[in-house]
């Protein structure tokens, strides 16, 4: 969605939560890069924390602080080496977050001396009220050309997805015709404002995608990014919800496109018909809040699941396996995977989600691949597997709903990383997989790296 966002891992957002406990006001420094564009998005990925030492407070009181210069300088060094910008955050504990007068000037005295010492040409505040069971949000960013521009959201991401709105943003008026009552009667009139702000991310929009894609929409997502190389074939039109056999040859991304018009709920679709290992295509999920993986090939999911860590958001990955007889071709076994990558779990290469020869074949060009699959040294072109549309649509609907537990929380509080559909025994079990020490996954440092070149670091066709 337009506007800004900050991005933090969720150990980073409960150490700032936590402070709202103290009874006096609190402050520090988040070091954030950016993810600046396309048109007014901003995502300032929070990197580290650095609370004022207590004795950098010449006043500290339940409405007030005044704060030593070297209570935050070293902050802005560790910012500068980082390539990062610099943040300024203090609590109004047990009080909105709505910024003070005092606030304003404290702002005009920070935002120069944090721009110069940061070397970057952003400043950022947040205000952080509230209760730690209720926390509110509010702030803004000084823009590369002196301009204010008012803070979205906070996106939390780890075992759980918070997007908590700042008090600033505009509530929708209620009317008696909305179309959302009744999932407003489920998730409230507050959820209901946290689905219309999010920025989703559907790589993929076949058997799995699409019906994926249509519930996003009814649900009233605000923002949808479509990525699909492909375009319709008579094969497809049994799975993709929204098309038909007069579709065929059409680009799948513009039947979804299309499709969104005509239920009409004021969901804004954006599309690339690209694959995502193409770096125009990747660069395009950057700002979303959360991605849904939906690709077969094995190069792409490796796209995915490094996205989740360097630009803080959770990956939501899905697979469909349907077994059948050899001699008969009866249905032996239907198998649905969904599994959440990001901060504080591990990527599907950890997981053995991704079959690393096989990715390396569909990385080559598609003449060479032929000739070293003939050759014996490369895996050659499968044919297709069987697809059902009742077991595609199960498994959208299973990480549909994962999204909406990790949003709401009203599920169990033990959060896994990985459900594992066996729709043929009516059973589904659960998983959390621990990184490998040496993986990108486990590596603190690359947690919010963002658009740090090479972008992932990885190389891009």
């Amino acid at each position: 969605m337009i506007g800004v966002t900050l991005a933090l891992p969720e150990g980073m957002w409960e150490e700032l939560v936590a402070r709202l406990a103290l009874p006096i006001e609190t402050a520090a420094v988040i070091t954030a890069r950016t993810l600046a564009g396309p048109g007014d998005e901003l995502t300032l990925l929070g990197r580290s924390v650095h609370w004022a030492p207590d004795e950098a407070y010449t006043v500290r009181e339940a409405d007030q602080l005044v704060l030593e210069s070297w209570g935050w300088a070293p902050a802005l060094g560790h910012a500068a080496a980082d390539g990062a910008m610099a943040v300024f955050v203090h609590t109004h504990p047990g009080e909105p977050a709505q910024p003070s007068e005092r606030d304003g000037v404290v702002d005009t005295l920070l935002g120069e001396p944090f721009r110069v010492r940061t070397g970057q040409r952003r400043y950022a505040h947040l205000v952080l009220g509230g209760t730690t069971t209720s926390p509110q949000i509010a702030g803004g960013v000084l823009d590369t050309d002196d301009s204010w521009r008012p803070l979205r959201a906070v996106r939390a991401v780890g075992r759980r997805l918070r997007v908590l709105l700042s008090v600033a943003e505009p509530a929708n008026a209620e009317a008696d015709d909305d179309p959302f009552d009744r999932q407003v009667r489920a998730f409230g009139r507050p959820g209901q404002r946290v689905l219309k702000a999010l920025h989703v991310g559907i790589v993929g929009v076949g058997g799995t995608g699409s019906p994926l894609f249509e519930q996003l929409v009814r649900l009233g997502v605000g923002e949808l990014t479509v990525i699909d190389p492909d375009t319709l074939t008579a094969g497809n039109v049994t799975r993709v919800y929204g098309s038909g056999m007069a579709d065929v040859d059409r680009a799948k991304v513009a039947i979804a496109e299309a499709h969104a018009q005509r239920i009409g709920l004021g969901t804004t679709v954006r599309t690339l018909q690209r694959s995502v290992t193409a770096l125009e295509a990747a660069w395009a999920l950057r700002h979303c809040d959360v991605v849904f993986g939906c690709t077969d090939d094995n190069v792409g999911r490796m796209v995915l699941s490094r996205l989740g860590y360097w630009c803080l958001m959770p990956v939501i990955d899905t697979g469909v396996l349907i077994d059948t007889a050899a001699d008969s071709g009866a249905v032996s076994g239907v198998f649905g995977r969904v599994t959440i990558v990001g901060p504080g779990a591990a990527c599907l290469a950890c997981r053995s989600r991704i079959d690393l020869a096989r990715a390396q074949a569909e990385a080559l060009d598609p003449v060479e691949r032929r000739k070293r699959a003939a050759e014996g040294y490369a895996v050659g072109l499968a044919d297709p597997d069987p697809s059902v549309v009742a077991y595609t649509t199960m498994v959208a609907a299973t990480a549909v709903g994962e999204l909406l537990e990790r949003l709401f929380g009203y599920g169990s509080t033990v959060t896994p990383s990985e459900l594992m559909l066996r729709h043929h025994a009516r059973s589904i079990s659960l998983n959390t997989a621990v990184s490998r020490s040496d993986c990108y996954c486990a590596d603190p440092s690359i947690l919010g790296s963002g658009d740090s070149a090479p972008f992932l670091d990885r190389t891009w066709i």
